[in-house]
């Protein structure tokens, strides 16, 4: 292997890590978020999502890494479910014409 893919698969293996974390961490979001709506209600506790103007990018982690744990969540919920349908026999929408 050359140096330079080395390199890359390492800055990609670590980009992808940095990924999860940030959908691992939205998840920790969500769901702090969810037990403080019962206590100060949902508009108080959904406003400390939202980034106010001026902010830092620290001020945008906590939006974007909410954006996607919901975007993992949807992506994986819509896979899941298409195994499901496709082991009970569901005939979905198809490419191939014959089927």
């Amino acid at each position: 292997m050359s140096a330079r893919s080395v390199v890359l698969r390492t800055l990609g293996r670590t980009a992808l890590l940095l990924v999860w974390a940030l959908i691992g961490w939205g998840a920790l979001l969500i769901a702090s978020t969810l037990a403080n709506a019962f206590g100060e209600g949902p508009g108080t506790a959904f406003l400390r999502l939202l980034p106010t103007h001026g902010d830092s990018a620290w001020g945008w982690l906590g939006p974007i890494s909410v954006l996607l744990a919901l975007g993992a969540g949807l992506i994986g919920a819509g896979l899941a479910t298409r195994e499901l349908w496709e082991a009970w026999g569901v005939r979905g929408i198809s490419r191939n014409k014959e089927s």
